[in-house]
């Protein structure tokens, strides 16, 4: 197959999806790889780290998106889409937040692999950095802090994955921390009376989303310490704080009610080279699995690899895209 690996365009976004050595790969496996010239300068990797490893750099993004596979990291820009033509893009997607992309996806007669919904047998994902997640956000938020860690108190809402990731920064670092159970939302104002970092790690449903439900409501943020942080590691909108709205990694935070409020969309992106390293090996047996099988079709036979990939396919032409509109954001980008 021909496969094309993007420069990520997102404002302060450095990382590539795949590194040379993974690269390197798909070559032997005899694939032609074309790699977006400057794809990976943002993390210290060259176009001749690429070219020497038998990849070939382009630099006219047009013929990128002639490829058969186009490979990147954060979900298409419009102009990005209107750029497919008949082929697979394999990408974050969170088509079910954002319909439109699947509108954008029929128009252009391709089909998307959503990395993010790519899950083993038992549930987990295979393509994942929410431990990451946690754990940088926290080491950024302590960054606005006006105290030292061992000084801070905080309240975590949600202890899945990404909530276990804060909890163990946290814990790290000397934070004294409260985990906040169900049972406890009735009395949240006790429970945020006296603190000086909130992290949100819960993924709100969206029934609560889209009747503006909240466990912290704007009036509640008075109750923090002065200088307090507000951490939002699961960038829902709205989300249980209503004060919180999503924020990138060009325009990191912002205050609100006198306290620092930080909603990055794609926190691993912090630590761009940890991160890059890490979703590079993970996605190199799914980039084979669907090279060597010359596309998607019949990928749900090619063992349980084949099978996860199969499970999150985004097909237009199964979700009657033509009547997709456009629609206000409620994206959850945990990654």
């Amino acid at each position: 197959m021909k496969i094309s690996i993007l420069k990520e365009i997102s404002q302060g976004e450095k990382r590539v999806l795949v590194l040379p050595p993974e690269v390197q790969k798909l070559v032997e496996n005899g694939h032609e790889v074309f790699v977006e010239k400057n794809a990976g300068e943002g993390i210290y990797l060259y176009d001749k780290d690429y070219s020497n490893i038998g990849a070939k750099v382009e630099t006219n993004r047009k013929e990128l998106f002639k490829s058969d596979l186009i490979v990147k990291l954060k979900s298409p820009s419009p102009v990005e889409f209107n750029l497919l033509k008949n082929n697979v893009l394999f990408s974050m997607l969170h088509h079910k937040q954002n319909p439109l992309s699947v509108y954008y996806l029929g128009k252009q007669n391709a089909k998307a692999v959503e990395i993010e919904s790519i899950f083993n047998p038992a549930g987990e994902r295979l393509v994942d950095e929410t431990d990451i997640t946690g754990e940088i956000g926290v080491l950024y938020a302590v960054q606005h802090l006006k105290k030292i860690p061992q000084d801070s108190k905080a309240l975590i809402l949600g202890y899945g994955r990404v909530g276990s990731g804060a909890i163990s920064m946290c814990n790290k670092l000397g934070i004294k921390t409260k985990i906040l159970r169900k049972q406890e939302y009735a009395h949240i104002e006790h429970f945020l009376s006296g603190k000086d970092l909130v992290i949100n790690a819960i993924a709100w449903p969206e029934e609560e989303r889209k009747n503006n439900r909240y466990i912290v409501t704007s009036d509640m943020i008075d109750l923090l310490n002065k200088g307090a942080v507000i951490l939002d590691l699961a960038v829902d909108f709205p989300n249980p704080i209503q004060t919180c709205r999503p924020t990138d990694l060009a325009n990191p935070y912002y205050i609100e009610r006198g306290k620092t409020h930080i909603g990055i969309y794609g926190y691993p992106g912090l630590v761009p080279v940890s991160s890059s390293e890490r979703y590079s090996k993970q996605v190199l047996p799914l980039l084979l699995k669907i090279a060597n099988n010359g596309g998607l079709e019949k990928i749900a036979e090619k063992g349980s690899i084949g099978k996860s990939i199969s499970g999150a396919i985004v097909d237009p032409r199964k979700q009657n895209w033509k009547k997709l509109k456009p629609r206000e954001k409620k994206e959850s980008f945990i990654e």
